[in-house]
């Protein structure tokens, strides 16, 4: 599956379509978040992310991801949500855009299940009599 943000994305995801890749979604980062908790989809990312790599899901080595995903304040808002500094604030405080972060957290922008191996039972062997099912 390939997630893309909708701001500059969108014309690389209608050119995938039209190459017959259906495998491709567009993400728009100031959506809704499915969360209530999350103000927008981009909240909602970095905290599935936030979750997930509490268990330890990046390589200890990768430091520019580290540091770009540490970069975005965030606040709870008056309805209780959970909003992240824009990048138009971050490029205000002086930081570049966390461009390797968002591609990273783009991967939990849907719940996506490893394919599961079709399940093809094997056909019994039909028994003669009843003794032989006691087998």
């Amino acid at each position: 599956m390939m997630f893309l943000d909708s701001a500059f994305g969108a014309s690389i995801v209608e050119r995938l379509k039209v190459l017959g890749y259906k495998n491709v979604e567009e993400i728009n980062f100031g959506g809704k978040s499915p969360d209530q908790h999350q103000e927008n989809m981009r909240a909602c990312m970095y905290a599935k992310a936030k979750d997930w790599l509490l268990k330890g899901g990046i390589p200890a080595d990768d430091e520019n991801l580290a540091q770009q995903l540490c970069l975005p304040g965030y606040h709870i808002n008056r309805s209780g949500r959970l909003v992240l500094e824009s990048k138009a604030d971050l490029q205000k405080r002086g930081e570049a855009s966390p461009d390797d972060a968002d591609a990273f957290v783009l991967t939990f922008s849907r719940p996506v299940a490893p394919p599961q191996p079709e399940y093809h039972p094997r056909p019994r062997e039909r028994a003669n009599s009843h003794s032989e099912w006691m087998r």
